[in-house]
């Protein structure tokens, strides 16, 4: 039991105290700021981050989550935000100095849930593919399967297909072609990887 209160009181300690909210002159971020807060438990940032956490990016507002919790989080953020603004998890990969500790939880200003890749400027830049061109992607299989888009950071994007394509092999090759690490690093074949989504209906993206 003494154990067990140890490393309670610890982990008290290591918590960050929650910061007074930023200035913000942007409106509308400074609207939901208090909401971010609250849905997050933790301190607001007046940016985002990019290109591995090192560039903030002062058009978007963040909390650093667990990364264990950051989609439940985002989950019960998204249907309590005004017009005009997206939410998803940024950044998970920091390579800022000192380390940030856990992942980003972002609002910033969208009209649809693919502009969240302008904000986290996801690229496939060893691949000679910019954020609109794979925004362009996106918003094909968005077209014809549904998508929800709920993670993006500088090499990589998550989301999850709200319906199973029909022609899951061709569909596969089509992933395969545009990303081609997610088999080449991952299941192996692009067979595996149709079974992966037949199953999960998942997509981890990332170029590297």
């Amino acid at each position: 039991m003494l154990n067990v209160l140890t490393r309670t009181f610890s982990a008290l300690l290591r918590t960050a105290p929650i910061q007074a909210l930023p200035e913000l002159a942007d409106p509308l971020l400074a609207q939901v700021a208090p909401l971010l807060q609250q849905v997050a438990g933790a301190s607001v940032r007046d940016f985002a981050t990019r290109d591995f956490g090192r560039q903030h990016y002062t058009g978007a507002i963040s909390a650093l989550v667990p990364e264990r919790r950051a989609r439940r989080l985002l989950n019960l953020l998204r249907p309590r935000l005004p017009g005009g603004l997206v939410a998803f998890v940024g950044t998970t990969r920091s390579l800022c100095q000192p380390p940030a500790q856990g992942v980003e939880l972002v609002v910033g200003h969208g009209q649809t849930q693919l502009d969240v890749l302008d904000i986290a400027a996801s690229n496939a830049a060893n691949f000679d593919m910019d954020t609109p061109q794979l925004k362009a992607v996106l918003a094909r299989w968005q077209q014809a399967y549904g998508i929800d888009l709920w993670q993006a950071e500088t090499d990589t994007v998550q989301l999850r297909l709200l319906q199973t394509p029909l022609g899951l092999m061709d569909f596969a090759d089509e992933v395969y072609d545009f990303c081609p690490d997610i088999v080449n690093q991952g299941g192996g074949t692009v067979a595996a990887l149709a079974r992966d989504i037949a199953v999960q209906g998942e997509l981890c993206l990332w170029w590297d």
